[in-house]
C-alpha cells in the first residue's frame, strides 16, 4: 500500500514510528536555533536538566515552526514553568528572526514515565516526532506508539473550553498581529482535536493539518467546507477578526458535539489521562 507523504510511518504491527529527521540531517540554521534553545534550558535548570528535544515542523525540516520539549531529571515539576516557557520562546524568536511559531514545554521524569501506568502524552510526542538536541536521548526507552483512545484523549479532553477561550480572545484583541496569531491557534487546536476523534479508528497519524482534515472529512462529510477554512487559517491565520469569528462560530456549531460524543464513548469520566490499552 502506498503511504501518503504526510502520514507517519508505522511498523508491521501498526505502531507509529518517529517522523523526525536524524540530527545530522537537520539544516545548519535549524541546529543553530536548537542550540540556542538548549542553552536557555541549561541556563534555567542546570543539573536538573535531563534532555532537550526539537519537535514540531522544524524537526521534519518542513518550516521554521519549532516546539522544544524539556525533560527534567527529578520527579517534581519546577515552579514558574509557564512564565519560563513564554519568555524562552520570545527569546529564541528575538535571537533568530527567521523562526516562525515557537513554544517550550517542560516535563518531569514522572510525566514521561508515570508510575501508575497512565498514558503519557509527553512520551507519545517524544516517540512520534522528536530529535534530541541536548542530554541523553530518552527515545531508546520509548517503544513505537500505538494509536489508541488513550493517545487521542489528550487532544479531546477540554477541547471545547480551549476553543471558547480563544473565541473570547478574538473578540477582545485589536491588533492585526494578535488576531492572526489567535486565529491560527484556534484553527490548529480545532484540527488536532477533530483529527484525534478519528485517529484510533483510522489507525493513521499525522501532524499535517490538511491531512488531518482529509481524514476527518471521511467521517463527517457535511463539514468539509468548514474543515477547508480551518486548514487555510491554520497556515497563516487571518488579520480580520470578523472572518476569524465567522469561521470559529461555524466550527463551534459541530466540533464540540463531535468531541463530546467521542468522550461519551471512550472517556465518560472526562479523565485527563487514560490507562494504557
Amino acid at each position: 500500500m502506498m503511504m501518503l507523504p504526510d502520514v507517519w510511518p508505522q511498523d508491521p504491527w501498526g505502531r507509529v514510528l518517529n517522523g523526525a529527521l536524524e540530527i545530522h540531517d537537520l539544516p545548519a540554521s535549524s541546529l543553530d536555533i536548537a542550540q540556542t534553545a538548549a542553552d536557555i534550558a541549561f541556563e534555567r535548570f542546570g543539573d536538573a536538566l535531563h534532555s532537550v528535544y526539537l519537535s514540531g515542523s522544524m524537526a521534519r525540516d518542513l518550516n521554521h515552526d519549532a516546539a522544544f520539549i524539556i525533560v527534567l531529571r527529578h520527579l517534581r515539576r519546577a515552579v514558574g514553568l509557564d512564565l519560563f516557557c513564554a519568555a524562552a520562546a520570545l527569546r529564541v524568536q528575538k535571537l533568530h528572526s527567521e523562526i516562525g511559531a515557537c513554544s517550550f514545554e517542560v516535563f518531569s521524569w514522572d510525566d514521561v514515565f508515570p508510575a501508575d501506568g497512565s498514558f503519557s502524552h509527553p512520551r507519545f510526542r517524544l516517540g512520534v516526532n522528536s530529535v534530541a538536541i541536548a542530554g541523553r536521548d530518552l527515545k531508546r526507552l520509548i517503544a513505537p506508539q500505538k494509536l489508541t483512545p488513550a493517545a487521542a484523549n489528550a487532544s479531546i479532553v477540554g477541547l471545547s473550553g480551549k476553543l471558547k477561550s480563544l473565541q473570547h480572545r478574538l473578540k477582545a484583541v485589536s491588533t492585526e498581529s494578535r488576531v492572526r496569531a489567535t486565529s491560527r491557534q484556534f484553527a490548529q487546536i480545532g484540527l488536532c482535536g477533530a483529527f484525534a476523534c478519528v485517529m484510533a479508528a483510522e489507525q493513521v497519524y499525522s501532524e499535517d493539518y490538511a491531512t488531518m482534515a482529509r481524514f476527518v472529512s471521511l467521517n463527517l462529510l457535511d463539514v468539509e467546507p468548514s474543515l477547508n477554512l480551518l486548514v487555510q487559517m491554520s497556515e497563516q491565520g487571518t488579520s480580520s477578526s470578523l472572518e476569524a469569528l465567522a469561521i470559529s462560530d461555524d466550527v463551534m456549531s459541530w466540533l464540540p458535539d463531535f468531541a463530546e460524543g467521542w468522550l461519551d464513548a471512550h472517556n465518560p469520566k472526562r479523565d485527563e489521562t487514560l490507562k494504557l490499552v
